[in-house]
Parts: C-alpha cells; structure tokens; sequence
C-alpha cells in the first residue's frame, strides 16, 4: 500500500503543476483567435473568485498545520483520481477547440458552434473539468472548511462564467444555439 500512496503523491503533484501551467498558459500566454471578442470582463470575475477561495481554503492555520503534517493516505488517492479526471477533461476540451480556445468569449471568422468531443454532451466541457479538479482539490484537503472554500468559489465563478458565455452565443447564433442548449448539458 505504501507504493501506491507513493505513487498517488506523485501523481498529485504531477497533475497539479499540470493543471497550473495549463491554466497559466490559457490565460496569461495563449493569443485570441477570435474576430469578434464578446466578452472579456468575466475572465477577471473568475480569477478573482477562484483566487479568493484558495486564499480563504488556505487561510485556517489548523489546516496550514494539519496539511504539513497529513499523510497521503485514502482521501488523498481518490482526490488526486478526481483531480486527475479533472484536468484531463479540461485538457480534452482545450485540445478539441485547439485555436478556438482562449480566455476570452468570442466568435471565429468560422461562425460555428464546436459539436465534437465532449461538446456533443456538454456545452462547457472545460469548466466542468475545472470544477471536477477543484472537487478533487478539496477532497485531497479533507479539511471540511478549507474544501468547502476550495470547491465553493470556483463553482460559483464557472457557473457565472457559463452563464455570460450563454447568453453571449445565444445574441450571436439565436435559435441554433438555443437548439444546442436543447440537445446538451451545461455541465456534466
């Protein structure tokens, strides 16, 4: 067991840094394709929220004291397999958008709506894997107050950011967008 505990604490750190440079590089590095941005201001709304609930999960000193001292143990091994579940979501939503997907909501010269991947099923693949890799963060915690800041915050800034996305594509597309929303989830 103390070789699979080992190997899940790798995999958590490995996942996690993943996780980052992927995060930083969609919305620090990578350049807007898109000729027509609809929106920029929810991506700070996000940041914000996001930024404010790692800051409150991390604020209690008994968690600063009790997450030095942890063992990786159970907890930790099905929160790095919903982390990784997480991330891995999100990397696939980047990748099936490739040059379409950047930090702010907008429209290619292309005009089209994305229904291949996982946007067959779900319209925001890419948040529900953020969302599902904070759930797993929080689970890692096991910090009732500090998971709860950890998955509360950032739910609440993907679900903001989907909904000004929405009714952004619902403007630009109309009924073929709405037709969309038909067929699919928000969410998983």
């Amino acid at each position: 067991m103390d070789g699979i505990l080992t190997i899940g604490r790798i995999l958590f750190w490995l996942f996690v840094v993943l996780w980052w440079v992927l995060d930083i590089y969609v919305l620090f590095v990578k350049k807007n394709f898109y000729s027509k941005v609809l929106d920029r201001k929810s991506r700070l709304v996000v940041i914000f929220l996001i930024l404010t609930g790692v800051i409150l999960a991390i604020a209690p000193e008994d968690f600063r004291a009790t997450w030095r001292s942890r063992e990786f143990g159970l907890f930790q091994l099905i929160g790095t397999f919903v982390i990784m579940t997480g991330v891995l979501v999100r990397l696939s939503a980047i990748i099936t958008l490739g040059k379409h997907f950047t930090p702010d909501i907008g429209v290619s010269n292309e005009r089209k709506i994305v229904k291949k991947g996982l946007y067959k099923w779900i319209r925001h693949p890419s948040y529900t894997g953020e969302i599902i890799a904070f759930i797993g963060v929080g689970i890692v915690f096991q910090h009732i107050p500090s998971s709860i800041f950890i998955v509360l915050f950032p739910t609440i800034a993907f679900i903001y950011r989907a909904m000004v996305e929405e009714k952004a594509l619902i403007k630009e597309f109309g009924d073929e967008y709405i037709q969309y929303m038909k067929e699919t989830r928000m969410f998983i």
